[in-house]
């Protein structure tokens, strides 16, 4: 095989580079679901619509939004499309969420009947879910909303938390339906409270350095973005949404099939969090493994690790009640650290341990392997190789260094 010299491997960070490449959800697929939502989006607002008075919009939220989707694991395995349909002239004092999430089912339902899709869409507790069985294999959750900023203070207010750290965050607040809440069926109640929008905004702002540098260098193509926060996160990556695919990767193959694995969204916000604007994804892995780890080991007996654009909502709220949830969060981390970690400490880039070959799965590393100019069996030498180098340095009691936490 002929490898283009720009795509030769020649380093350990290229080696991450080509990894990501290979577990990032392709562009057609990428393009494909990002044009599902804004069809939603454009039926939902049609003249003729329900909702259509209510002003509706549709935007992204999770991995889409942060341009940190990876393929799945698993042939059977799903693209998860996160998106928020919010009614910007709807509010809590004019229907109940029961009502909404009613009015725009019926709109999400007429879609499907129109685009003739095998599965009707599903009532779930936060949202409908419609499933698209094509080759791109997605599913959709939609989740209906109101501009929640009055819902946004009172619940900081109350709950005691300074609004100063938070205030840049207000404006993008909404309230959500929850077919658990006390309220769902009142009008007038105070409604659950999300800020996607916010939370965005706070991870892109964790990359700001990054994100002005390749602003300048697209302005001075010709390619104008007018701020950060106009970034087309799918389309320009930094080390750190990089890192983020690594580590859910990682995440999928230990625990494949477990629905108590590490949710992408603990995983993204203490890496962000840890970020402090390295240059390159091995740099970043450096940094934010052994901070995200002190990080979970400096939890109390109840883990609060918060939303940092609403920090009354605690993204590990269902450890107490499911507490393996913590434990693999634990062990997880401290495994993701032992691999990605013990790859870079080594002298070899084409020496790959078989613990991060194997968590990186056998076959994307038969991928990336050609662009090393390795052969089958020399990929086989290289991680005998790596074994090697880690057994030494493990014998050398180096490993403090740090890649075999406690040790």
């Amino acid at each position: 095989m002929n490898v283009p010299k720009d795509r030769q491997i020649t380093s350990k960070e290229g080696t991450l580079r080509a990894i990501v490449r290979e577990i990032t959800i392709p562009q057609t697929y990428d393009e494909k679901a990002r044009g599902r939502y804004r069809s939603i989006g454009e039926w939902l607002d049609r003249p003729d619509s329900k909702v259509h008075h209510l002003k509706p919009k549709i935007s992204a939220q999770g991995s889409f939004a942060q341009g940190t989707v990876i393929r799945p694991v698993g042939d059977g395995d799903a693209y998860d499309v996160d998106v928020v349909c919010e009614l910007e002239k709807s509010d809590h004092t004019r229907m109940s969420q029961a009502e909404l999430k009613s009015l725009v089912g019926l709109e999400i339902k007429a879609y499907a009947t129109r685009h003739q899709m095998k599965q009707a869409p599903q009532d779930c507790r936060r949202c409908w879910t419609m499933e698209y069985a094509d080759e791109a294999d997605f599913h959709m959750d939609i989740l209906p909303s109101i501009p929640g900023t009055g819902g946004y203070v009172a619940s900081l207010v109350a709950a005691g938390y300074d609004l100063e750290g938070v205030r840049s965050y207000t404006s993008t607040a909404i309230g959500i339906t929850d077919k658990k809440h006390e309220g769902y069926h009142e009008r007038g109640v105070t409604w659950l409270v999300s800020n996607p929008k916010g939370y965005l905004r706070w991870f892109r702002g964790r990359q700001r350095q990054v994100l002005e540098e390749k602003r300048a260098q697209m302005n001075a193509a010709g390619r104008v973005i007018a701020s950060v926060e106009d970034f087309p996160n799918h389309e320009v990556q930094t080390p750190l949404q990089d890192a983020i695919k690594l580590l859910k990767r990682h995440r999928d193959v230990m625990f494949d099939g477990d629905e108590h694995k590490p949710i992408s969204i603990i995983i993204s916000t203490l890496a962000a969090a840890s970020y402090n604007g390295e240059a390159t994804i091995s740099e970043t892995l450096r940094n934010i493994l052994p901070k995200m780890q002190r990080a979970i080991e400096d939890l109390g007996p109840v883990a609060v690790i918060p939303n940092p654009s609403y920090p009354a909502e605690n993204f590990a709220d269902k450890w107490e009640d499911k507490p393996v949830k913590r434990r693999n969060f634990e062990r997880w981390i401290a495994r993701a650290r032992q691999d990605v970690l013990a790859y870079l400490a080594g002298s070899r880039f084409d020496a790959i341990p078989p613990a991060f070959r194997d968590s990186m799965t056998a076959e994307t590393i038969r991928k990336v392997a050609p662009l090393m100019s390795l052969t089958t069996a020399a990929v086989a030498a290289s991680a005998a190789v790596a074994a090697e180098e880690a057994a030494a340095v493990k014998a050398s009691g180096a490993t403090t260094k740090p890649w075999f936490p406690g040790e």
